[in-house]
């Protein structure tokens, strides 16, 4: 069992009890706690052990909290609910982004001519060009090798098992500042993709052209016209570099190749990483900021920004493994990923440019901007907030593409905001393992055969030691009741 509560002499300060018994329950408690860090109270049974209870305190007990009531009025009991106005921008700004040059932008990246901006090919050699040109519109200096945009490498090993040369595409604009000159913000998007299914084709999409209208023309679309648009402007404080990273598909290459040689200022000068990825199906929804756990300033920076523009946005403290910011906050850089939905057409050949939401770009340029000016400008280094960061950055070029990777696939596409425990499914691809053994959206996934799924990541690391065609036995939290579904997973 494991009870916290607030110390009630110094509220500034909690009082906590643990007790394991059986001892043999200790190391798997010392695994699972850090995934209930939100909760006042906990309860486990056997020696795996497994979560039986769990909840929080009511918080009238909290130095946030301030009764304004007078005395002699019913302290200490609810407040009638207020109705508050419906919540307005604090400016109505004039429109600063164009979506038809962001949509320009994206038809051209994921067009047939560029091929699905595969490793090796001559469609993502194009895109690096594009993006270069569109730099120099924008005013841009070189920030690559030898004055040039390009800050070139070798990965190792390609689609063909070869060494493949590649490059990132670095601009910078200069900070006014010039005590601050060896501190930037980077702002990144990989502009890479799939090609014909590399590294990550699903079992039938072999040979298929993977557009990548989303994942991550998208992101390239803005990083763009925010370059543009902060140019057009006053010079930051603080240098911005803008970066359009390759090789993301494949384990990270560039943005793991930039940390190993970081341009123009050195690692410890980077006070922070914005990177766009993912962002052209908003819709209705909030814009998703992944990853403000990172740093203590995150989330209030990205709730002013809402205040101020008016585009709503919600905080994920989690970090999705799976994009370039990871690359900067294995090495103690506090970062966050802007992203809009999962959705089913995530590495397949249906990301297409028709299906990107215009209006949703202008949005989350939008917002990015306000947040990234503020960065430039801040005096202040942010308040990190990373556990387990290495000492430094590696050294040498990337190896192969990504090694460990899952060999099959579920068919549920989570939900990000949600904040666990478990893996929440916000929808359920067609014809998915998930769809044929009965999971529905809303669904929440609490455990594959004996393992209990905490979080996304613990989710992908169960996947990874799934094979093709086995059948385990999902634990599903349904409308409040626990069920069991057999899955039979497939090949990706």
């Amino acid at each position: 069992m494991v009870v916290i509560r607030r110390h009630p002499a110094q509220v500034d300060k909690a009082v906590g009890w643990l007790v394991v018994e059986p001892r043999a329950a200790f190391a798997g408690l010392g695994r699972k706690l850090p995934h209930y860090g939100k909760y006042s109270y906990l309860a486990f049974e056997g020696e795996e052990p497994a979560n039986v209870v769990k909840g929080q305190w009511p918080t009238s007990d909290s130095p946030l909290l301030v009764d304004l009531r007078a005395e002699g009025e019913a302290r200490g009991t609810a407040l009638p609910a207020m109705q508050l106005p419906e919540r307005q921008a604090l400016a109505d700004l004039p429109p600063v982004f164009s979506q038809s040059r962001l949509m320009e932008h994206v038809e051209y990246l994921a067009s047939t001519d560029l091929e699905g901006r595969g490793v090796g090919t001559a469609g993502l050699d194009e895109a690096a060009r594009y993006l270069v040109g569109q730099f120099e519109q924008a005013g841009l200096e070189p920030g690559g090798d030898n004055g040039s945009f390009y800050q070139r490498f070798t990965m190792q090993q390609g689609p063909e098992g070869a060494p493949v040369d590649v490059t990132n595409v670095i601009g910078v604009l200069p900070g006014a500042r010039a005590d601050w000159s060896d501190q930037a913000v980077v702002v990144g998007a990989h502009f890479d993709h799939l090609g014909s299914g590399w590294p990550d084709v699903h079992s039938g999409d072999e040979g298929k052209i993977h557009p990548g209208a989303d994942d991550n023309a998208s992101g390239v679309a803005v990083l763009i016209e925010l370059a543009k648009a902060l140019a057009e402007g006053e010079s930051p404080q603080r240098s911005l570099v803008f970066v359009g990273f390759t090789g993301e598909e494949a384990g990270r290459a560039g943005s793991k190749y930039y940390v190993a040689n970081p341009i123009p200022v050195p690692l410890s000068g980077i006070r922070a990483v914005v990177n766009i990825d993912t962002v052209g199906r908003l819709g209705e929804g909030a814009v998703s900021i992944l990853g403000t756990g990172t740093a203590d300033e995150w989330q209030h920076i990205f709730r002013g920004a809402s205040y101020v523009t008016g585009v709503d946005s919600r905080n994920i403290p989690e970090s999705a493994e799976a994009s370039d910011q990871m690359s900067f906050i294995e090495e103690g850089i506090p970062g966050v990923q802007i992203f809009t939905q999962a959705h089913g057409d995530y590495h397949r050949p249906g990301d297409t440019a028709d299906k990107i939401d215009g209006a949703g770009l202008v949005k989350v340029a939008t917002l990015v901007k306000e947040s990234v000016v503020y960065l430039g400008g801040r005096e202040d280094p942010l308040t990190v907030k990373i556990e387990g960061q290495s000492s430094g950055p590696a050294s040498g070029p990337p190896a192969a593409g990504p090694s460990g990777g899952r060999r099959v696939r579920f068919g549920t596409v989570p939900d990000f905001a949600f904040q666990g425990p478990g893996v929440k499914v916000s929808e359920v691809s067609a014809d998915s393992p998930a769809e044929k053994a009965g999971f529905l959206a809303g669904d929440t996934l609490m455990a594959i055969g004996d393992q209990e799924v905490t979080d996304l990541r613990t989710y992908s690391q169960i996947l990874r030691t799934l094979e093709p065609g086995q059948t385990v036995d999902a634990k599903v939290l349904r409308e409040g009741e626990e069920i069991v579904l057999p899955v039979t997973v497939e090949e990706r």
